[in-house]
């Protein structure tokens, strides 16, 4: 939840960052590659290291280390230290999904494991909630500090206060090429890769969108975020119903059908509440899709867990920050018709789940 809180405020806080540093929103914007890039490399790092090292301190350090790198950012005084910081708050942070994941794998059956991501998950976007209301109120400098504050007394909880299963070591090699060789596997990261991308190429715009097409100030916009937010934390526990009582399939399949035509839909200009509900959609969408396919994930063999949540994040994160560039030089020239043909390929996407996601 500590690393969640700032994610989605960021966003929504772009336009007041670009006055403050003094460049223009475009610019600003595209410093987010050089949080999900790192955080998706970073990934990689921690399934190996449960071979040696508890939960408990994977988590402590790198929670310690991400409080430092908020620090740094919030006090950043222009574009290339608030960079270095996010690189660095990235690979810290990276840690927090993988080893969850890991955990509701080992210690749940598999009958449930749907609901308990969507728990999982739902906890982060309570935790962009409290992002977003802060922003739309101070300074976008405690979008940093708090998590700074927050991370390193989760960090020190940690230590002084373990559990009996975060003192735990896997003791298991990992292998993340062997892990590649499995068809099944592979084409489940093929179909994360590509979804990801296209739907962090929009998502991560909306702050700019909302502020260049609707003209609206940074209050509203963080009124918006709340409430893709909250669509976010209930497409996650709907999913994860769905993903216990109907399949994997039917989750996966749902939400990218919902997605997918969500996003067509910002092709047009709308009033602002059936905007609200666009965007909702699309949060909603994304998170049911989300759900199933993280479920799926940790349907997998035990001795492939490790690698698995690992590469999740990896993968999405990694993919998200190209889909985000490569979109800066489309949404420059029109954000509805990113938006659109964004939309239909996503909608493509959906023809070849039945291959990728059991039944």
């Amino acid at each position: 939840m500590t690393i969640s809180f700032n994610v989605a405020a960021i966003a929504a806080v772009i336009p007041s960052i670009s006055v403050d540093l003094k460049l223009s929103d475009i610019v600003v914007s595209r410093m987010i590659p050089f949080y999900m890039i790192p955080y998706g490399v970073g990934a990689l790092i921690y399934a190996p290291l449960t071979k040696y090292i508890s939960y408990r301190r994977i988590l402590g350090v790198s929670l310690l280390c991400y409080a430092v790198a908020s620090f740094w950012c919030g006090a950043a005084l222009s574009i290339l230290p608030l960079l270095i910081g996010r690189v660095a708050a990235g690979l810290a942070g990276a840690s927090a999904i993988p080893v969850g994941l890991m955990l509701i794998g080992q210690l749940f059956e598999k009958d449930v494991r749907g609901r308990l991501v969507g728990l999982f998950f739902s906890c982060s976007f309570v935790a962009s909630i409290a992002g977003i209301m802060l922003s739309g109120m101070a300074s976008w400098r405690w979008l940093f500090y708090v998590p700074a504050v927050l991370g390193a007394m989760t960090a020190l909880t940690l230590f002084f206060f373990p559990t009996g299963l975060s003192r735990s070591v896997r003791g298991l090699s990992v292998n993340y090429w062997h892990a590649f060789q499995d068809v099944k596997i592979r084409d489940v990261f093929i179909f994360i890769f590509v979804i990801s991308f296209l739907y962090h190429g929009i998502h991560k715009w909306f702050g700019v969108y909302l502020s260049r097409v609707y003209q609206l100030d940074k209050l509203t916009i963080s009124f918006f975020f709340i409430w893709m937010a909250v669509s976010g934390a209930l497409g996650q526990v709907g999913g994860g119903f769905l993903s216990d009582k109907k399949g994997r399939y039917a989750a996966c399949l749902s939400g990218v059908l919902i997605l997918s035509v969500a996003s067509m839909l910002l092709y047009a200009r709308y009033p602002l509440v059936v905007l609200g509900f666009v965007l909702g959609l699309i949060a909603l969408g994304w998170t049911v899709g989300h759900n199933g396919v993280s479920t799926v994930l940790t349907d997998f063999p035990e001795e492939r867990r490790p690698e698995i949540a690992s590469l999740n994040s990896s993968v999405r994160f990694v993919s998200g920050g190209i889909g985000f560039f490569v979109s800066s030089f489309f949404v420059t020239k029109s954000f509805e018709l990113t938006f659109l043909g964004v939309g239909v390929l996503m909608l493509i996407c959906s023809v070849f789940l039945k291959r990728v996601i059991p039944e």
